[in-house]
């Protein structure tokens, strides 16, 4: 089985992901997108101004969907969560823990085939302090928080027919 969990930098997908996989039975294995991205330089430039990577996503989908591809199966009870509007302690409770494959956690991960995208929320305030903590420059601060108020990932992630479980964290 194959989870991406996406969202807003700052939303708690890593915290969310990882929890995810030690809550399983056998443990779904955690892979870091953004890591491997740079890793394996599938990025078009480094943005200065706006301390990012520029990556492009149809040069990543063709890489990374393949391998993927190889690990899709689904599971029942997670079918009832998709479309769901969940709290992160409801998601928690409710993930199944006899499911095995890969989570995947990044922001543009709601790219990649997958069975189920998990698009985590949060609110406008908490956000903004998690992003003051990581020293983020006022303007990236701005372009995220616009980012999560107008729903980029889940809207994305609609448009690209992805089986979706919203989480509010």
């Amino acid at each position: 089985m194959i989870i991406t969990i996406s969202g807003t930098p700052g939303t708690g997908k890593t915290f969310i992901a990882k929890k995810i996989s030690k809550l399983t039975k056998n443990g779904m294995e955690y892979f870091d997108l953004n890591r491997y991205i740079k890793q394996n330089r599938l990025y078009e430039k480094y943005d200065k101004k706006a301390k990012t990577y520029d990556v492009d996503v149809e040069q990543l989908k063709t890489i990374i969907n393949p391998t993927l591809n190889k690990s899709m199966s689904k599971n029942k009870k997670m079918d009832l969560l998709i479309g769901k509007n969940l709290d992160i302690n409801q998601l928690f409770k409710k993930i199944p823990k006899n499911i095995e494959g890969i989570i995947i956690d990044s922001h543009l991960s709601h790219y990649l085939e997958s069975n189920y995208c998990i698009i985590i929320r949060t609110d406008i305030k908490k956000l903004y302090k998690r992003l003051q903590k990581r020293k983020y420059t006022k303007a990236k601060i701005k372009d995220n928080i616009e980012s999560e108020i107008f729903e980029v990932c889940l809207d994305e992630a609609r448009k690209l027919k992805r089986h979706i479980i919203t989480v509010n964290n």
